[in-house]
């Protein structure tokens, strides 16, 4: 199964702009800039619940899973043909705040007091407390396995630097899906409080003097389908086709047993897929042909499409999209609140033959997701 956890907070820090809080913009960047004035990065925050999935693996019901973060691009500006990113485990606590980039923290002093590059969290709630300010990024007192790395101005987060997931780019699109699979598992411990994962260059590309452009990512508070998220992929497969008739044949037909038009987030389907030779051999028998329903090849699988950009949100994957077989034939299951609200979505199949060809069943399965 592929899940999707979508975040519960984001932000970008800016370090030319220490107390900036940007906590409510659509839009995340990351960028760094050099000059005579020296080098100045920014970096994002980001965080996702992860109560449930805790319990789930805790539980056994989610076995080892692969945790991937998703971010999708928006723009990008001088950007180098070669680069890498990693994310590390945020070791303090952050608020995510309600500032905007274009309007800076201190305008507004009431409620945007929250992190930034130098402040993590938001301490003043009324006008005396503003001299206080917020607290800062600890470089002091930095748990142990934490690192703080800055430039020109103190801050920019703290991280267990220990466990990390790392991403290249070469030539290619800048949108991140990133195995954070140590990382998230280290939060999942329990020995250490969930505040989050830091995105940043890796290693002498923080720190040199190349220029580094800008790349935005969408942030949570986009109006597009283009949420961040964590995918969270595990094989919960099982196949036994004890006398079931295997379907073999690339002229075939595939349709959905059970499949509704509408789901609610709460609902956990369990669909079946049934298949059958599209030109059945006739034969002498008291019942149609086309009745005689077979299973797919062990190597079959189902990808998810938004309906409107046809772009798939669960990919076909050999460790979560597995179909899965008994004696009534194939099928798979889903968690309904992975997926956006009151969108359509498109089921697609895609089949390994004995031979290995690959037949690709892109029909007309459409199930829509509501409140």
């Amino acid at each position: 199964m592929i899940k999707s956890i979508y975040a519960d907070s984001d932000n970008t820090i800016y370090e030319r702009s220490g107390s900036l809080n940007a906590g409510i913009d659509q839009l995340l960047e990351l960028s760094k800039v050099s000059s005579s004035a020296g080098i100045y990065s920014s970096r994002i925050l980001i965080k996702f619940p992860l109560n449930d999935i805790s319990a789930s693996v805790a539980s056994g019901k989610i076995n080892q899973p692969r945790f991937y973060l998703n971010l999708y691009q928006a723009g990008a500006f001088e950007v180098p043909r070669e680069y890498t990113l990693v994310s590390y485990p945020v070791s303090q606590s952050w608020d995510e705040g309600s500032g905007r980039k274009l309007e800076p923290t201190d305008l507004n002093l009431f409620n945007n007091q929250a992190s930034s590059w130098i402040y993590r969290d938001k301490q003043a709630s009324s006008i005396e407390y503003i001299a206080t300010r917020d607290t800062q990024w600890n470089s002091s007192s930095l748990a142990d396995g934490s690192a703080m790395v800055y430039n020109n101005v103190t801050g920019g987060g703290t991280w267990y630097s220990d466990y990390y997931g790392t991403q290249s780019f070469e030539h290619e699109s800048a949108d991140l899906r990133m195995d954070v699979t140590p990382a998230i598992q280290y939060l999942l411990t329990g020995s250490r409080s969930n505040d989050g994962l830091i995105i940043l260059r890796s290693g002498s590309q923080e720190t040199n003097s190349t220029d580094f452009g800008m790349i935005q990512y969408f942030s949570r508070q986009t109006n597009t389908v283009y949420q961040p998220r964590l995918e969270v992929v595990y094989d919960d497969s099982s196949f036994d086709s004890t006398g079931l008739t295997e379907l073999t044949s690339e002229q075939s037909v595939i349709y959905l047993k059970n499949l509704k038009q509408e789901y609610s987030l709460k609902e956990e389907p369990k669909i079946r897929v049934v298949g059958r030779d599209r030109y059945p051999t006739k034969t002498f028998s008291t019942q149609s042909n086309y009745k005689d329903i077979k299973f797919l090849p062990t190597s079959s699988y189902y990808g998810i499409k938004d309906a409107i950009t046809e772009e798939y949100i669960v990919p076909y994957s050999n460790a979560g999209t597995k179909l899965s077989c008994d004696s009534s034939g194939n099928f798979f299951k889903l968690e309904m609140n992975s997926f956006m609200p009151e969108r359509y979505y498109k089921l697609c199949f895609q089949v390994t033959q004995s031979d290995s060809s690959v037949v690709v069943y892109d029909e007309n399965f459409y199930f829509k997701v509501v409140r």
